[in-house]
């Protein structure tokens, strides 16, 4: 993938960056996190620049680990769900083969019934 230099400013600092993202995301993602620093610089102003890269560090992967789990749970379900699905489709194979095992029994029985059926038709005649 192509390289890209983006140069963005977080907190006061010019930073020169290569990254395969596009220059729009990487400058976007550097403005939110330089809305953050500020944002938190403005609660506690004697917190360093470097403690709040920490705590918003922190609470990044803190997001990133709760969706990675939630992404995880999520897959189990959706295993879950193949397998239910696909006990399902053989359930019903097994009973559509069941139906046309029954339909052919019936088919033979309606058959004999027939044939008995007009064996007797000559002795009514009479």
């Amino acid at each position: 993938m192509e390289k890209n230099k983006v140069k963005v400013n977080i907190a006061g600092v010019d930073y020169a960056l290569t990254t395969e993202e596009t220059p729009e995301y990487t400058a976007m993602l550097a403005a939110e996190i330089d809305d953050k620093m500020k944002e938190l610089r403005a609660v506690n102003p004697f917190i360093s620049t470097n403690q709040a890269a920490v705590l918003i560090a922190l609470d990044y992967a803190n997001s990133a680990k709760k969706a990675e789990q939630s992404a995880d749970n999520l897959r189990a379900q959706i295993k879950d769900y193949l397998e239910d699905a696909s006990q399902s489709k053989s359930e019903r194979d097994f009973y559509k083969r069941e139906i046309d095992r029954l339909k052919t029994e019936q088919k033979a029985g309606a058959a004999q019934i027939n044939l008995f059926s007009s064996e007797k038709e000559p002795d009514s005649a009479k």
